[in-house]
């Protein structure tokens, strides 16, 4: 079973937002993560990388 970790990136660094997401969807300027238990985070930014190999999830977050 793949499961990524989301980072949200500023200009500060990064910050983990999120573990063992399995399921990610983009819209509208907002990013959906749900988690394996099934409880949704919504973060404001957009999609900036996803590694698939180190399942890690980069969003940039709105106004970065």
């Amino acid at each position: 079973m793949c499961l990524s970790t989301v980072y949200e990136v500023t200009p500060e660094g990064r910050e983990k937002v999120c573990e063992y997401v399995s399921t990610v969807r983009a819209e509208d300027g907002r990013v959906y993560l749900t988690d394996i238990m099934g409880v949704e985070k919504v973060l404001e930014g957009n999609i900036r990388s996803l590694d698939l190999v180190n399942n890690e999830i980069l969003v940039e977050a709105k106004g970065a």
